[in-house]
């Protein structure tokens, strides 16, 4: 085996809420999911670069862009994507349908199960 095939899965959570994003990895702990919070498409960007998650909630509007180019190079490397937003389900294009929507407000405890269920 490969070292990234023994190592234990994690979520990736990319909210620029501190609040919001540490209710999120709250709820990913107490289902014992490993969880990487990054609060910028930068840090996201950087947090990946060595190891691809097993699944990554992505808040939509970030302060330094848009989550959608990362959500499409996650996918196509085998990642479950979620995509949050408060923006109506037009905003994200048609051709996103692979990603999973919710829109805000969503509680964390709703995202928590849906990614401990994707990744088993």
């Amino acid at each position: 085996m490969s070292p990234s095939e023994t190592q234990t899965p994690f979520v990736l959570v990319v909210e620029d809420s501190v609040l919001v994003a540490m209710a999120i990895e709250d709820a990913l702990q107490e289902r014992g999911v490993s969880v990487a919070v990054a609060s910028t498409l930068a840090g996201a960007i950087d947090l990946v670069a060595a190891r691809v998650p097993a699944a990554a909630l992505l808040d939509i509007h970030l302060p330094d862009g848009e989550s959608l180019d990362l959500a499409s190079r996650l996918y196509g490397a085998g990642c479950a994507i979620a995509i949050s937003s408060a923006f109506d389900a037009d905003a994200i294009p048609a051709d996103f349908g692979f990603a999973v929507q919710f829109r805000k407000p969503v509680s964390p405890e709703v995202l928590a199960e849906w990614a401990s269920g994707v990744i088993g």
